[in-house]
């Protein structure tokens, strides 16, 4: 794969299109031989990543809403690559739903989940779809869901470069698989990492967060210079402060419940000192996962 020396960073379209009413995501680079798609507040601010070749892409993680996807499809054509693979990190909706816009685009491309992720996706994605689109207006999401093909392999290639996809380990769910690209000095953490954003702790509240932090530390031992975690705000680092962010949020949560007696109080102490973070749709369903009513 010829990594590019130059890129063009594309500008987002003004809308994410009149059903959605959504502000756009935003578009920059990630590294060379790479672009970054983040997405809007309606979107989460779910990162995903175009690993770029001469000819060629690969796409990691699809996005929620249909007017986001559109805009990375936007983005995918612009840079005149033929879309080969897409590959799925984890069962959660974010990172999927947009599946479908996706292959409409570029129906060349075949789309992928590690073996045990994929399995489970075959089991609950139909569910999951019925239960977020069926409750929102018309266009917000796509109209139907994709399972991804089973990726017994432990890595994509690209024109001849390796995208390595390691094995499941925990963070915001219990299996997620991030992405390493040696050739690129970059690391797509997805949901084991965030920055500038509250994490999605609804899963962790009562088994706790010791997977997390472990897996958290394997991938800081990587040593990747770039590294993009699964949400962020548009414009938030793309290195290993990604890692601290994450770990002195686990311990503001953390210390938060310590000292709480009920869900009100929890949710006063987390939010102190946290009221600019994006992704404030977590918040409830961290705080009555941790005190159910």
């Amino acid at each position: 794969m010829e990594l590019l020396n130059r890129r063009t960073v594309l500008k987002s379209a003004a809308a994410a299109g009149a059903a959605t009413g959504f502000l756009p995501g935003a578009v920059h680079a990630a590294a060379a031989g790479a672009e970054l798609f983040t997405s809007d507040e309606a979107g989460l601010l779910v990162d995903s990543v175009v690993v770029l070749g001469e000819k060629s892409a690969v796409l990691i993680d699809a996005q929620f809403t249909a007017g986001n996807a559109s805009l990375l499809a936007d983005m995918i054509a612009g840079t005149g690559r033929t879309l080969e693979s897409i590959l799925i990190t984890h069962v959660h909706p974010d990172h999927i739903l947009g599946l479908p816009v996706l292959l409409d685009r570029f129906p060349d491309a075949k789309a992928y989940a590690q073996t045990d992720i994929q399995a489970i996706l075959a089991q609950i994605l139909g569910g999951m779809h019925a239960q977020i689109a069926g409750g929102a207006p018309a266009g917000v999401f796509a109209d139907r869901f994709v399972v991804p093909e089973a990726l017994s392999a432990d890595h994509i290639l690209l024109e001849g470069e390796r995208i390595e996809i390691l094995p499941p380990m925990a963070g915001d769910t219990a299996l997620i698989t991030p992405v390493h690209i040696p050739s690129l000095d970059t690391l797509i953490a997805t949901d084991v990492a965030y920055i500038d954003t509250h994490l999605w702790m609804e899963e962790v509240a009562t088994t706790g967060t010791e997977g997390w932090r472990a897996s958290v530390e394997s991938l800081r031992g990587i040593g990747a210079k770039t590294v993009i975690p699964g949400h962020r705000k548009s414009g938030s680092p793309n290195d290993s402060t990604v890692f601290d962010a994450t770990l002195a949020y686990l311990d503001h949560w953390e210390a938060a419940r310590a000292a709480s007696a009920n869900a009100e109080d929890f949710r006063t102490k987390l939010m102190d000192g946290t009221e600019d973070l994006g992704f404030g749709f977590a918040i409830d369903r961290g705080v009555a996962a941790a005190f159910p009513a």
